[in-house]
């Protein structure tokens, strides 16, 4: 299979539409400055991710790349910070995969903001990068 490829253009990633204001971004903004995030002197963006909040309900969508046993470990980090998965879908292409969930934040849960999740969510991912290298 051959692609061509353009220099100049990066390649599109596939569900990028999905996300409005993802806390964490693994693109460049329009003028290709970094994304906000690594402006923000935070960890580097592991993936799209995109945490929306109501009340002790939140919804999750990570855009990664696939990776060895990448859900399991994602669900089990989840539960151990008292998340309990209401619903999951998982959806991939090539070499990315899309992950949305919706969760409950259970009353033992110490993250309480969108940002809070946001940074466990590529804190986990982070791990999973690592240990797959």
């Amino acid at each position: 299979m051959h692609q061509q490829t353009n220099r100049n253009v990066p390649p599109s990633l596939p569900f990028v539409e999905f996300f409005t204001f993802p806390q964490y971004s693994t693109r460049s903004n329009n003028d290709g400055t970094p994304s906000a995030t690594v402006m923000e002197n935070r960890p580097p963006a592991m993936a799209e991710i995109e945490v929306t909040m109501v009340e002790n309900h939140a919804n999750l969508k990570i855009l990664s790349k696939k990776r060895h046993r990448q859900l399991l470990r994602m669900v089990s980090e989840l539960q151990c910070l008292w998340f309990t998965v209401l619903h999951l879908n998982v959806t991939t292409v090539d070499h990315m995969v899309l992950y949305s969930l919706s969760v409950k934040l259970e009353d033992g849960c110490q993250l309480s903001t969108v940002d809070e999740i946001a940074n466990a969510v590529n804190c986990i991912l982070g791990r999973i990068e690592e240990e797959a290298l």
